[in-house]
């Protein structure tokens, strides 16, 4: 896995950000999953190949899973598989995560079975798995974070060759995958954490002055917590957010991003301009030129609103402190 896979599952390691992520984009805001009924289901999976002395076994992981739980009794297994690149086998990746999670509850029901030696009939006992045993329901949700748009395949039968007029079609079982794209809009009011602010301002990772836009627009990143931070800042490949960060932490323990990106959102000032801005600065400043006639050359020569050029020379002033 990579950085920003890694990065985002820690993130979503936190129950309440776990079940904000399944409430606001796969139920639309309905709080179906109470954080407080998730509980860790960590489990790894060992498929069985081959046979006689080539015999192997090969280990899957679930990036995470969690079990739902009421009082004493687990209701379902929720499972999120994290995805930084298009995988054009996904729906069938998914559907292998949940046939193996079957198959070990098969296989614990089975073990159970055995020690109680409760059989009604020759079927139960043929199958060990009697006819009052129930497999808990598992969904695993894949959640994309790419920059560039989802092409893959949305479930089963799109990854199939049918044959132009196939009788068996319609007989055909598919798999749908539930899915879960940060790199398009959505209706970022379903959230209830601060994972609304993360997830909204992925899509704009490809055109950073409308990412700058949005971000002054919006309140919520005048106060974010340090998880949703260096989220961000990894995910929108921005480590510079991080270098200070701590000089615009208020009192509450909340970090100002409209203060701390510093020139990566002034108006009129693009990333690879900044040596060039720093460097009139220095030179006017040791020549002795006034903050206002340093203001001006910042507007003129680099097309800045006054109050852009404001900002960014006071960011710079107190860099330099």
């Amino acid at each position: 896995m990579g950085e920003k896979n890694d990065a985002i599952l820690r993130y979503l390691e936190d129950n309440a950000r776990f079940a904000d992520l399944m409430n606001g984009a796969v139920f639309g805001g309905i709080q179906a999953i109470d954080p407080g009924q998730l509980e860790d289901a960590s489990e790894h999976y060992t498929e069985k190949e081959g046979k006689g002395r080539n015999i192997g076994y090969r280990s899957r992981t679930r990036d995470i899973i969690r079990r739902v739980r009421n009082g004493g009794s687990i209701l379902r297994l929720v499972a999120l598989e994290a995805q930084e690149t298009v995988d054009y086998g996904m729906p069938l990746r998914c559907m292998n995560y949940d046939v193996q999670e079957y198959s070990r509850q098969a296989r614990a029901l089975q073990k159970k079975n055995e020690k109680r030696k409760g059989y009604q009939n020759a079927s139960e006992r043929l199958g060990r798995i009697r006819s009052m045993d129930r497999l808990l329901p598992v969904y695993t949700v894949c959640l994309y974070h790419g920059a560039d748009p989802w092409d893959g395949p949305l479930c089963l039968s799109d990854m199939m060759q049918f044959e132009t007029e196939d009788a068996f079609r319609r007989l055909f079982c598919d798999y749908p995958m539930i899915l879960i794209r940060a790199d398009e809009s959505m209706d970022y009011g379903a959230f209830r954490t601060s994972l609304r602010e993360l997830l909204a301002v992925l899509p704009f990772r490809k055109d950073r002055k409308e990412m700058r836009k949005f971000i002054r627009e919006q309140e919520a990143y005048r106060k974010l917590d340090r998880d949703t931070l260096e989220a961000i800042a990894v995910m929108t490949d921005n480590r510079k957010l991080l270098e200070k960060a701590e000089n615009y932490r208020n009192e509450k323990g909340e970090y100002n991003m409209h203060e701390e990106m510093g020139s990566f959102f002034m108006d009129g000032v693009e990333e690879g301009r900044e040596e060039g801005i720093r460097a009139i600065i220095l030179d006017n400043m040791e020549n002795g030129s006034s903050r206002e006639q340093i203001q001006k050359k910042l507007e003129r020569y680099f097309g800045m609103s006054e109050k852009g050029a404001s900002e960014y020379l006071e960011h710079f002033l107190q860099e330099e402190e």
